[in-house]
């Protein structure tokens, strides 16, 4: 999980504080009779916990600038740039490890459906994108579902029947790069953390994380960063990957 920086210098890059706003907020909500610390995989609970006291009210700090900068555009208002920086004002480039520089095209579809994640994994592309936001009605089944296929075909186990041909279907082995695309920021899960919405983003990078066995996996983990708006942003996508390293115990990067 790559990354130019790990914190979020909000002294240099100041956010407004947050404001309340009655536009809609995306939610999911785990069902009511649900028991996080029972029911989630055995010690996730607490490994959520703490990334979501860590980031979560940064998300919604992150949520509410961008209704005010939408605000500010349907008011003709037009946005500022941050300070320059070496990033902006020198050359820089980043180099690919050889398992991941041939992406000419991707395959993408949703994550909850086994048989076409396979299908995508043994299709021969470069490159292969799990969805679990726009390809997958935001719901706590569809969403666990395609967790469970994306963990079980990161470790190369996940199967289907095909009636047609009466025989089951397993990934081939393959040099087809997988990522996990995750919701986007904008979307909250509820149901989990009693009395609080979480970061969506959040939950699903989590998930995956905590149940993959990295020594089982054919190249490091890939998210795929959906809708990122600003470098703060990006910042805290960076700060969530660099937290789960440390709490996985996994090398940075």
């Amino acid at each position: 999980m790559a990354r130019t920086s790990t914190a979020i210098d909000t002294a240099t890059h100041p956010l407004p504080p947050p404001a309340a706003t009655d536009r809609l907020v995306s939610v999911n909500s785990a069902p009511a009779d649900f028991n996080p610390r029972a029911d989630l995989p055995q010690g996730f609970y607490d490994f959520l916990l703490s990334l979501h006291r860590l980031l979560g009210n940064l998300q919604k700090t992150l949520l509410e600038r961008r209704t005010r900068q939408l605000i500010a555009a349907e008011r003709n208002e037009l946005p500022d740039y941050l300070a320059p920086s070496p990033a902006t004002t020198q050359p820089w480039m980043i180099d690919l490890p050889s398992w991941c520089q041939d992406q000419r095209n991707q395959m993408t579809g949703p994550a909850d459906d086994a048989e076409l994640v396979i299908k995508m994994l043994n299709s021969g592309a470069p490159g292969a994108m799990l969805d679990l936001e726009d390809s997958v009605a935001n719901s706590w089944t569809n969403i666990t579902d395609g967790i469970a296929n994306i963990v079980s075909a990161l470790h190369g186990e996940l199967s289907y029947f095909d009636r047609k041909r009466g025989r089951r279907v397993e990934i081939a082995s393959s040099s087809t790069v997988v990522f996990t695309r995750p919701r986007g920021l904008h979307v909250h899960q509820a149901g989990i953390i009693d009395g609080d919405l979480i970061s969506a983003s959040l939950f699903d990078v989590a998930m995956v994380a905590w149940q993959v066995d990295a020594s089982r996996l054919k190249h490091p983990l890939c998210f795929y960063i959906p809708k990122s708006e600003s470098a703060e942003e990006a910042l805290w996508w960076s700060a969530l990957f660099a937290a789960i390293e440390d709490a996985r115990g996994w090398e940075r990067g």
